[in-house]
């Protein structure tokens, strides 16, 4: 396993990732904070830490389901960012957020689990494959016929994601 974060311009990088594993399955999640919002960083953390933590639990060695463990965990992370954020009096409509990919490797077999605009991708022989779609305004747009994947890259919307983790969306 290897990664690679990069501040670009921003003043704190919001990216968080982790792993686990047993003999029998892999986790791996990668979260980034939402900058729009406060404490984007730590929305992320929550979600990888916890997601962490219920893997390490569940699987004996492997998970019984891998579709529902992501679909409960990140519901759950969800819900610990919202939690986190009421005990500290943050309104709903501010309260920290983050995009998340995970994926579980069992059996041979890759499942994905995702929201917002952090993305899987398939690399195999030298050949990469897209194996999410962003949850964002202007995906949305470009599956309608109504942009271009070209005019995509300038759009003011570009940014706007409309699901994620944390917050009222």
């Amino acid at each position: 396993i290897t990664h690679d974060s990069r501040l670009g311009k921003r003043q704190m990088n919001q990216d968080r990732l982790g792993w686990a594993h047993t003999d029998d399955a892999l986790l791996l999640v990668l979260c980034d904070g939402m900058g729009g919002h406060r404490h984007g960083e730590i929305a992320a953390q929550i979600v990888v830490d916890h997601c962490l933590r219920v893997f390490r639990h569940a699987a004996r060695p492997r998970l019984d389901d891998p579709r529902r463990f992501l679909s409960d965990s990140l519901l759950d992370a969800h819900w610990a960012i919202n939690n986190y954020a009421s005990l500290r009096a943050i309104p709903l409509d501010d309260a920290p957020r983050t995009t998340c990919v995970a994926c579980v490797i069992q059996d041979g077999l890759a499942t994905i689990a995702h929201t917002g605009d952090s993305r899987a991708y398939l690399v195999r022989n030298g050949q990469t494959r897209t194996r999410t779609y962003d949850h964002s305004r202007v995906q949305m747009l470009i599956d309608a016929g109504e942009l271009s994947e070209e005019q995509a890259q300038t759009h003011p919307q570009r940014n706007l994601v409309i699901t994620c983790l944390g917050g009222d969306i």
